[in-house]
C-alpha cells in the first residue's frame, strides 16, 4: 500500500509539475487528456474512487485517533500500528489534495485558453 501511494505521488506530482511549468506540446497533451476524462465515463469512475480514498482516510485518521489515548501508554506494537496508519493517512491525504490540485488547473487552464486566443488575435 505504501509503495502503491507513494507512485500515485509521485506521479501526480509529476502532473502537476508538467501543468505549471511547461509552456509546450506537453501541456496541451496533458490538458486534451484530462478533458477526454472529465468529459467521457472518467467523470463517473472517479468520483466513486475519490469518494472510496475519502471514506477510507476518515477511517485511518479514526483508527489512528483509537490508538492513541493520552492516558494510555503505548506498547511497541501500538507504536508501529500508529507510525503505519499515520504514514499512509498522510499519503492518501497529499493524494487526495493533489488530485484536487491538478482538477483545480486543469480547470483554470482551460478557462484561460480563450483569453490566450484572444491575445495571439491582437497581436497579428
Amino acid at each position: 500500500m505504501h509503495l502503491f501511494l507513494s507512485l500515485l505521488l509521485l506521479s501526480e506530482m509529476t502532473l502537476l509539475f508538467a501543468l505549471v511549468f511547461s509552456y509546450s506540446k506537453l501541456r496541451e497533451l496533458i490538458t486534451k487528456m484530462l478533458d477526454k476524462i472529465v468529459e467521457g465515463k472518467g467523470g463517473a469512475i472517479s468520483l466513486p474512487v475519490v469518494a472510496t480514498l475519502t471514506v477510507v482516510f476518515i477511517s485511518m485518521v479514526y483508527d489512528a485517533k483509537g490508538i492513541w489515548t493520552e492516558d494510555v501508554v503505548l506498547n511497541a506494537a501500538d507504536e508501529v500500528l500508529m507510525v503505519n496508519l499515520v504514514l499512509k493517512a498522510t499519503l492518501m491525504g497529499f493524494a487526495l489534495y493533489l488530485a484536487l490540485l491538478t482538477y483545480g488547473f486543469h480547470k483554470y487552464i482551460k478557462g484561460s485558453r480563450p483569453w490566450e486566443a484572444a491575445k495571439e488575435k491582437k497581436s497579428i
